[in-house]
């Protein structure tokens, strides 16, 4: 099982995480931890998403990415592994 963590910018926007958390588990990752913050001067959000999965995270990652509210999604090679 791989182990990923990625992180993403979201506008601030109540329904955006329960998205993202859905799409995850539609696509077969397990969800290992998370943690969001919100810049309440800029109203951007950052979610950091550990996941894991025997599946290519770019799977994850482009449909995560076709969300309405997501800024951007980005790979942390240096997170868990």
């Amino acid at each position: 099982m791989n182990n990923y963590q990625l992180i993403i910018h979201v506008d601030d926007k109540q329904v955006v995480l329960e998205r993202i958390l859905q799409v995850t588990r539609y696509r077969g990752f397990l969800i290992n931890g998370i943690e969001a913050k919100v810049n309440t001067g800029t109203h951007i959000g950052t979610i950091n998403l550990q996941v894991s999965s025997e599946r290519p995270i770019e799977l994850l990652v482009d449909q995560i990415n076709k969300l309405i509210d997501i800024k951007d999604v980005s790979v942390d090679n240096n997170g868990p592994r």
